[in-house]
């Protein structure tokens, strides 16, 4: 029982981790294309900064739909 809580936890966990990397990582790089827009003093049109949602990657709301049923299953069988 207590092992369903520690791993629907776990997956929580790494849902949000996964969703931080990727949302940090996608700034960096956009943030990169806009750097070497404005040092290149190109003209045109800015490239803006895409950020990614929650449902982009498809493990983030898997691994965490699987972590809360793990949990709610830990407290339904005690």
């Amino acid at each position: 029982m207590r092992s369903y809580k520690l791993l629907g936890a776990l997956f929580i966990m790494i849902s949000g981790l996964i969703y931080s990397l990727e949302r940090g990582f996608s700034m960096i790089s956009t943030s990169l294309i806009m750097a070497g827009f404005y040092s290149g003093k190109m003209s045109g049109e800015v490239p803006e900064v895409e950020i990614h949602t929650l449902f982009d990657n498809f493990y983030v709301p898997l691994f965490f739909i699987v972590g809360l049923i793990l949990i709610v299953y830990g407290f339904l069988k005690k």
